[in-house]
């Protein structure tokens, strides 16, 4: 009823219905504008709660939270526009005077209405309502992630602000969508039938306004038309029960929700699939038969509630920038359990004591030896230097031996050891197929494979002397499993990891170095690489894939310089290529970072297919795109999809086009795909991440009968 006692008639009701829809319509419409306008880009991280840097929300759910305000804008937009297109097609107008009981002549406003467009615009314009509202339920779950850091870090925060969102939004949704349906819906239907008694396509003149006598008398006007009998919409048959509305509204926000969390594990915004099962499970796991990389799981950042005493065997320590994989892994990881607090014994060989590093830590001891002819540990002078430090104070809570530092005779009777493989037997076949496949003509053949598969069978053998293996990719942990038929709970997956402190974007620093080496700004692409310049690198493949494009292709020789830093026999080799390239030498780790702040993608053309190679992650780390070999251990594990970067087979026409394709994304594809390489990075790669993971793992296998916490078991933070 009106104010004045007045019935408000249907057509009023469907006018002020749509007002309502574009007055609301507006106000998200305006909010969605200033919000796109005044936040346009990725959000500044210090604007964020986020304390673990490996939770930071990745570029892609910024892009996503952008793309879902403007769809979100344009569905409100939409839904207005049909609104007030709606509200148009009905023109009021006087066409009848009549008169009321005190005897003035008044005016009965009369709407012409096509019903048929009144009802299926409203509906239209509904359900472009409820697309918006959607589209803006999913950007909200992209700024709470943003703000409070992704799914997959199990937040308690994060699923407190997602979870009503995810289930009041979809449930009032389903809702109105609902309702709006069957209403419209079943009125087209009455008039479709009401069309087929003899009216003129549906086109109805309607009361807007009774007159007093007419009210009584409850007679409706329609000029020209057979009369609407107002009893039909007492003849509405329910289409659906109550109960059955409830049901289907409970089902479809149950579906909704478990809709969405199916999309969060196989979104890159939820990275961590199996912790979230975990989460949802409620349960710790048994952390020796965790079958996936260590690097995964969030470990506490505080000092462990004990410290160990470790022993680590190491062939040789790295001595400035003159150290391979393997020796780089050995320093990064121990000086970081040393700055935990741990007491680390390290046994390696040395020629002179005097050129040996010292560092200011009052927990680190050293036990050097003499190296063997062929440069390996002397078993026996070590093994007598253990015994001795074992037998002093503390005995050792863990051995670690990276690869044979310690042989496997020495080892059998340890069970508190470790031993990392940085490359195995097995991995190493498919190296020597890549280069029998590249051999030139002229080249003797080599034997190689023959050999190979006589050592796979002694590691089968030797291996299992080994307590516990550690492998530094996945590939490498599935291969321990299956092939070297190694018990799964022996073998645990922790991935490399570099300084983050070290290796971050900065591009001061990469300008400065461009300067300092004469690299003119002109040049529109800088590829970059660093390491060992010999064959097994790959680097006669690159060569040959540089000398061909930089004579067939103009634009791509004036506009694109390559940056190598290592050195190697095919250095001079890469000189021979002109001006478009750059030998730098050997860098040190603080030049290094400079170095791939200078550089738009880091290339590494390598033929091992076995361990994990460092120059790949600083890379990442850095911010910048990688492009590398398609091997297992480096698709498996860090070029995991296009996002972070490109790979290649290892022959000159997939190498050449894999570079025309890094040509055509031009520097802004590849500043993109830098920084979701760098989201990966801190996700997996960090030497915080690859140290907890170790201390772990050592706390859960170390000889110590008086544990008062069972460090076996994980616990989800979520948890």
């Amino acid at each position: 009823m009106s104010p004045n006692n007045q019935k408000i008639t249907t057509t009023r009701i469907h006018i002020m219905a749509l007002d309502g829809i574009v007055n609301v319509n507006s106000l998200f419409t305006l909010a969605l504008f200033l919000g796109l306008a005044w936040y346009p880009t990725t959000p500044d991280p210090n604007t964020t709660l986020i304390t673990d840097a490996s939770c930071t929300a990745p570029s892609s759910i910024a892009e996503d939270l952008i793309a879902f305000h403007v769809y979100s804008f344009s569905s409100f937009l939409f839904s207005s526009l049909i609104a007030l297109a709606v509200k148009q097609t009905i023109k009021l107008f006087d066409t009848k005077k009549v008169e009321d009981s005190d005897g003035v002549v008044r005016s009965a406003p009369l709407a012409h209405v096509n019903l048929v467009v009144l009802r299926a615009g409203t509906l239209v314009s509904g359900f472009g309502s409820v697309f918006g509202c959607g589209f803006l339920m999913m950007a909200l779950v992209d700024l709470v992630q943003i703000k409070l850091g992704i799914l997959g870090c199990g937040s308690l925060h994060t699923f407190a602000a997602i979870t009503p969102l995810v289930i009041l939004v979809p449930l009032a949704l389903y809702l109105i969508a609902f309702c709006i349906g069957n209403a419209s819906c079943y009125r087209l239907y009455k008039i479709a039938m009401f069309q087929g008694v003899g009216s003129d396509n549906g086109v109805k003149f309607v009361l807007l306004q009774y007159s007093n006598e007419l009210r009584k008398s409850k007679k409706c006007l329609v000029a020209s038309e057979p009369t609407f009998d107002i009893s039909m919409a007492k003849d509405q048959v329910a289409i659906f029960s109550f109960r059955c509305f409830c049901f289907i509204i409970v089902l479809l926000s149950a579906f909704s929700f478990l809709s969405f969390l199916f999309w969060c594990q196989c979104s890159s915004s939820c990275y961590y699939s199996s912790q979230i099962i975990l989460q949802k499970e409620n349960q710790p796991i048994n952390l020796l038969s965790f079958p996936l990389a260590w690097n995964r799981l969030s470990f506490p950042s505080k000092p462990p509630s004990k410290y160990l005493k470790i022993a680590l065997f190491v062939k040789k320590w790295p001595h400035r920038s003159h150290a391979g994989g393997l020796e780089r892994h050995a320093l990064t990881l121990h000086l970081a359990l040393a700055k935990r607090g741990h007491e680390l014994h390290i046994f390696t060989a040395s020629l002179s004591n005097s050129s040996f590093p010292r560092y200011p830590m009052s927990n680190l001891y050293f036990h050097l030896s003499k190296p063997t002819a062929a440069g390996y540990l002397d078993q026996a002078l070590v093994w007598k230097q253990f015994q001795t430090q074992n037998s002093t104070g503390k005995a050792f809570d863990i051995v670690h031996t990276e690869s044979v530092g310690l042989l496997h005779t020495r080892s059998r009777n340890l069970t508190n050891l470790s031993v990392t493989w940085h490359g195995i037997a097995y991995e190493t076949i498919h190296s020597d197929i890549i280069q029998e496949l590249l051999r030139n003509p002229d080249e003797q053949q080599a034997y190689a494979l023959t050999e190979r598969i006589t050592k796979v069978v002694e590691e089968v053998k030797f291996f299992p002397n080994y307590a516990h293996h550690v492998a530094t990719s996945d590939h490498a942990g599935d291969i321990l499993r299956r092939i070297y038929m190694i018990p799964e709970e022996r073998v645990h997956v922790i991935l490399n990891g570099v300084d983050e402190e070290i290796f971050k974007p900065d591009p001061a620093k990469g300008k400065s170095f461009k300067q300092k080496f004469g690299v003119v700004e002109s040049r529109s692409l800088v590829l970059g690489m660093a390491g060992r310049l010999v064959k097994d690198k790959g680097h006669p493949l690159m060569f040959e894939a540089l000398k061909q494009m930089l004579v067939e292709n103009g634009t791509f020789r004036e506009n694109t310089i390559v940056l190598i830093a290592g050195d190697g026999p095919w250095g001079a080799r890469y000189r021979d290529l002109g001006a478009n390239t750059l030998i730098l030498g050997p860098l040190e780790q603080a030049q290094l970072a400079s170095f791939y702040n200078a550089i738009d993608i880091f290339v590494n053309p390598t033929l091992r297919a076995q361990g994990l190679d460092h120059t790949l992650l600083e890379a990442m780390l850095s911010g910048k795109p990688v492009m590398s070999t398609r091997v297992a251990s480096i698709t498996g594990s860090v070029i995991v999809s296009t996002e972070v970067g490109y790979t290649f087979s290892p022959m000159v026409v997939s190498l050449k086009n894999a570079l025309y394709r890094v040509w055509e994304d031009g520097r802004r594809g590849l500043e993109k795909k830098g920084q979701a390489a760098r989201q990966r990075g801190l996700q997996l790669f960090t030497a915080t991440k690859m140290a907890a993971a170790y201390e772990r793992l050592f706390l859960c296998i170390s000889n110590d009968n008086r544990k008062t916490e069972d460090y076996c078991q994980y616990q989800s933070p979520f948890n």
